[in-house]
Formats: C-alpha cells, structure tokens, sequence
C-alpha cells in the first residue's frame, strides 16, 4: 500500500510550537511535508498576496517557508512545489477557531478552505487553554493533546470516507484534559460583537461571546464547537464550501423586462 502524503500548514508561521507538534504526529498518519508562512500571519483569513508581486519560498530545516499568508503556503505547496496530498492540515494554531463569524477571520480554517477549493481534503487543527487564552504560548506540551487528537482525526477521516461528504474538518481541543471524549459538532451562532466608546475619538471592540467562553461560560447550545471544548472534548465539525445561490430560490424579481 503506498503511503499517504500529508501537507501541514499554519497562520502562526513555520516556526511555531503547534506546527512542530502537529507534523510530528501526523508522522504516524502519512509522509509529511511542511509548507508554511515564513512569519506569523494569524486572523489572515483567505488573504493572498497576488497583488504584492513575487512571492519569496526558501526550504528549511522544518520544511518550505512562504513569504505569504497560509492561503499562499496551500497555493504554493500545490501549484508550485508539485505536492499531491491526500490531505492537507493545517494547525496546530495557538488560540481556538470556534462559531461561525471566527471560521471567517481565521488564517488556520483559512488554509484548509483553500485547500479545499483546490479539490483537496483539509483538516484544520486549533487549541487553547481558556483560563490562559492569549498567544503567544512557548511551552510545547500546550500543543500535545491538539496535535494527538488532530492526526486521530486526520486518520480516522481518511479510513472511514468522510471526506466524501465533507470537504473540510474543524477541530478544536482543550490544551490539557483528561480523557476528553471526541464529539461531532456545528458551528456556533451566538455573534454578540459589540463596540463601546471609550473616550473621544476611540472606540473598543469586544465579543461577549468570547468573553463568556473566558469566564467557562457560554449560551450555546449542546449541539455547538464552542460547547464542546468548553466541556473539555475534542470538537470536530464537517464543513463545505460556500456555493451559488440556491437555484430553488425565487429570483424572478431580478429579470429585466
């Protein structure tokens, strides 16, 4: 049986602990190549640098590095280096990626729908630990448990045909649990992002949502990524593409006459 190749990738760049962390288990899953931003480009969303001209790519100790964003580090590693994965991952990011209005703004999802755009399946693999959220986090063990939990999925995706439904896969895992059990999730709702003036002429953004998460706290329902990890599991959420719109949908309306 030939040995499945496995593109890792990131937003908090090449050298990062989650990275180093993450390829070294999914060494068990397939052949790793590492193909990641040279810098750290978190909150990079689906950002490419197309219009900024050439892109730099220098191969190092750990792998490709990528003057760009984790979108450019997925379009490099697939249209320029030639690598033909089975599947493509991207983490371990250092901070989670739960609800749906955070899956928009991250580099890490980012990656993986990138991913999947280019036909590839994609698993994108973050943590934190909710009592000590804020990056950057330098102890490695931080990033042990997301790693394990996300070559798992990675593996048991693979075997099992799920990427014949879903496209991608969203995990989130507690940085330090005790046997957390692994739950099939969807993405929160709740979005309570609001902005207060502080004085003249500034203003402070704050998600109660997060803020609430902070506190062990959360409105969502069971069902939700968010819940999960709050409840110390392991979240995986199925995901697909954005499409056209519905073609069931009455457009009529927009027909000139």
């Amino acid at each position: 049986m030939t040995e499945r190749s496995v593109l890792v990738t990131n937003d908090d760049g090449i050298d990062a602990h989650g990275i180093g962390a993450l390829a070294d288990a999914l060494d068990r899953v397939g052949d790793v190549t590492v193909v990641a931003p040279a810098t750290n480009q978190s909150w990079a969303g689906r950002d490419m640098t197309w219009h900024a001209g050439p892109t730099g790519i220098e191969e190092t100790e750990r792998g490709y590095a990528v003057e760009g964003t984790p979108s450019d580090a997925v379009a490099v590693a697939l249209s320029v280096l030639d690598i033909d994965p089975d599947v493509v991952v991207a983490g371990v990011n250092d901070g989670m990626n739960l609800s749906a209005h955070i899956l928009e703004r991250s580099g890490t999802v980012g990656a993986a729908v990138e991913a999947a755009h280019f036909g590839v399946p994609a698993v994108a693999v973050s943590t934190a630990d909710h009592t000590d959220p804020a990056p950057p986090h330098e102890d490695p063990e931080t990033f042990e448990l997301a790693a394990e939990a996300g070559a798992f999925v990675t593996e048991r995706a693979l075997d099992s045909g799920v990427f014949a439904a879903a496209e991608y896969l969203n995990v989130n895992a507690p940085a330090f649990a005790d046997d957390p059990e692994v739950h099939l999730t969807r993405p929160a709702r709740e979005y309570a992002v609001e902005a207060d003036r502080v004085e003249d002429g500034e203003v402070e953004l704050r998600d109660g949502g997060w803020e609430r998460f902070l506190d062990g706290e959360t409105r969502d329902d069971p069902e939700t990524d968010r819940h999960a990890v709050l409840a110390g599991n392991v979240s995986v959420t199925p995901m697909r593409l954005p499409r056209a719109a519905d073609a069931e949908f009455d457009l009529s309306g927009f027909d000139a006459t």
